[in-house]
């Protein structure tokens, strides 16, 4: 009985139990991909356009009245 359970349950075990080491070394490749992703649209020139004016905007609000949105803030 012993030699039966060895030979139908060991090697899905063993499968098993290599599969999951390669999920813990490697790591999620759904994640790797996403983060490929985003990676790539961060790297490319709209992006950095995208950022410049984002930057621009928040130093006009910060000189323009920033503290009203930092009141409107504390009122959330």
């Amino acid at each position: 009985m012993i030699i039966i359970a060895m030979t139908l349950y060991l090697p899905q075990h063993i499968a098993f139990l290599t599969n999951r080491a390669w999920f813990y070394y490697n790591g999620d490749e759904s994640v790797k991909l996403a983060s490929a992703g985003v990676n790539s649209v961060l790297d490319s020139a709209t992006s950095t356009v995208m950022v410049e004016k984002v930057k621009e905007t928040v130093a006009m609000a910060a000189n323009a009245g920033g503290s009203s949105i930092i009141g409107a803030a504390k009122e959330l």
